[in-house]
C-alpha cells in the first residue's frame, strides 16, 4: 500500500482539476539508477497499458507500473518545505537503500 499525506494529496488534486489535465491520470514511478539509486517521477499519463495498477487512493487515481508498485509499496509521498519557499514532493521509502526514517 501507498500513502499520500494530506499536503500531497491536495496539491495532486488541484493538479488533476486543471482543464489540461482532463483525460489523465497521475503517474508515479521509480526506477533504479546507478546501483542502489532510486530515481522517482511523477507526471500525468494518458497511456496505461497491460503492466499498469490503477489505484484509488485518497480519492486520487494513480497509474503504476507493476515494477515499480512492488519497489513503492509501503512508500509514502509527502509534499513539505526543504527550505524556505521551496516545497517539494518527497518519496519515504523504506525500501529506499538510501532511505533515512524522518526525525519529526
Amino acid at each position: 500500500m501507498i500513502k499520500i499525506t494530506e499536503s500531497a494529496a491536495s496539491i495532486f488534486k488541484k493538479e488533476i482539476a486543471k482543464e489540461e489535465n482532463k483525460g489523465f491520470k497521475l503517474r508515479i514511478a521509480v526506477m533504479k539508477r546507478g546501483g542502489n539509486n532510486f530515481h522517482y517521477a511523477l507526471g500525468f499519463d494518458d497511456n496505461i497499458t497491460s503492466n499498469d495498477k490503477t489505484l484509488n487512493i485518497d480519492d486520487i487515481e494513480i497509474i503504476m507500473s507493476n515494477a515499480s508498485l512492488e519497489i513503492c509499496n509501503g512508500m509514502t509521498v509527502d509534499y513539505v518545505e526543504l527550505e524556505k519557499n521551496q516545497f517539494n514532493f518527497i518519496f519515504l521509502n523504506p525500501k529506499d537503500p538510501n532511505y533515512v526514517e524522518p526525525k519529526e
